[in-house]
């Protein structure tokens, strides 16, 4: 079997997003399964981690694609989020932005791939091709290859679209929501089968097609367990304007004013990019000592930090219906089995799956009185008693071999 998998973030950009693919096609060459992977050339993305490069199986074929991007030769730090500059033009590139570039900002070098692709199916013909997104764009190449060559066409949504707070935090107007409504569902309603990363989104989906599996993230193996683990809270991962997590803030700034215990235990390290309205929160609460911004770290470092970790933070978006987003970031920390303090929406996927495998606290944004005690609990005694279970499932081995199953069946 040949299986086409066009992608726009793939090594050496970094985060969960590269993972999920990387490991899924890498578990799949190792089945017999052929793969041939269409990235971009000369990518724009946030995160660099080199260290991916060399987990990439050798027999997979990839091929780089150069195709137009508007935003790549703009300089600004990438990771900080659009949606919060100020200023003339930060607002005018914003409307720019959300209404002339649909669905996004690489729909340009979709287009360059959609060449790309009937050319090399032409010399090497494949039965399924999988467009993942976001960048939602690259679902426009299975919409059009649809009626062009006879494959089948997996939609793999790793977040919503439509509702994606990316999209809601943006100027859009009347009819740009409305072609992007209507795309959506033209992709949805096309493709011979949607994938996607959490139960919500796939109910919702499912009113516009049966054809929807939920396939989440997972993680590559479970991690070596500290005895004592003592390097107080960790959270990787990027932190945008929309996550701020103002009532942690608090809590953390009223506990160590009141508990010497605390002050003296407890420290939060953020590896990954982080907004600066949040670093400006931080500062404003006057909590930076105990707080400490670490920046991006590859996932081979974060492998060995995470388990030495007291305890993990998880935080949601602040925005309204975003309860169908479950971080990638969750199941490394299954994987660290270190108890997680989740800061986010109420009700949504992540706090099932926190009810589910008993994975620690999970909480609303608005709730300072349950961060506080959790908090005060965690980092006043020696040990926190946790165990996690029935988290077996999501080893990426597992999720990889239901997909090729599901694969299997459509072929």
């Amino acid at each position: 079997m040949h299986i086409a998998l066009v992608a726009y973030y793939w090594p050496p950009s970094g985060g969960s997003g590269v993972q999920r693919w990387l490991f899924f096609v890498n578990a799949w060459v190792s089945a017999g399964v052929r793969v041939t992977v269409f990235v971009p050339k000369r990518p724009r993305v946030a995160e660099i981690d080199t260290s991916l490069q060399h987990e990439s199986d050798e027999r997979l074929t990839i091929v780089p694609v150069l195709g137009w991007e508007p935003m790549r030769a703009n300089k600004t730090e990438i990771a900080e989020n659009i949606a919060n500059k100020k200023g003339l033009m930060a607002r005018l590139s914003r409307w720019i932005r959300a209404n002339f570039f649909i669905p996004d900002a690489r729909v340009f070098w979709a287009k360059a791939v959609t060449k790309t692709v009937i050319k090399m199916y032409a010399q090497s013909p494949f039965e399924v091709l999988i467009t993942t997104g976001p960048p939602h764009s690259l679902h426009l190449v299975g919409l059009n290859l649809s009626n062009k060559i006879p494959i089948k066409w997996i939609a793999d949504f790793r977040d919503p679209w439509v509702d994606f707070f990316q999209n809601n935090s943006l100027p859009m107007g009347s009819r740009a929501k409305k072609k992007q409504r209507a795309l959506q569902e033209s992709v949805v309603r096309t493709a011979d089968h949607v994938v996607v990363t959490a139960p919500t989104l796939a109910a919702a989906f499912k009113e516009m097609t049966p054809a929807v599996s939920v396939l989440t993230n997972g993680y590559q193996k479970r991690l070596e367990q500290q005895k004592n683990p003592s390097m107080g809270m960790l959270h990787t991962g990027s932190l945008k304007a929309q996550q701020n997590p103002e009532q942690l803030w608090a809590a953390i700034a009223a506990l160590v004013k009141v508990n010497e215990a605390f002050a003296n235990h407890f420290s939060l390290c953020l590896y990954g990019s982080v907004a600066t309205s949040i670093k400006d929160s931080i500062n404003d609460y006057g909590i930076s000592s105990w707080v400490h911004c670490k920046g991006y770290q590859p996932k081979a470092l974060l492998d060995t930090i995470l388990p030495k970790a007291k305890a993990l933070l998880l935080v949601g978006i602040a925005m309204p219906n975003t309860g169908n987003i479950i971080h990638g970031k969750l199941f490394a920390y299954m994987a660290a089995g270190r108890p997680v303090l989740g800061i986010g929406p109420i009700p949504s996927d992540m706090q099932e799956l926190f009810q589910k495998h008993k994975l620690g606290v999970y909480t609303g944004f608005t709730d300072v009185e349950t961060i506080k005690d959790t908090l005060l609990q965690w980092f006043t005694k020696e040990k926190i008693n946790f165990a996690s279970k029935g988290i077996e499932q999501y080893e990426r081995s597992r999720v990889a071999k239901n997909y090729l199953d599901l694969i299997e069946e459509l072929r």
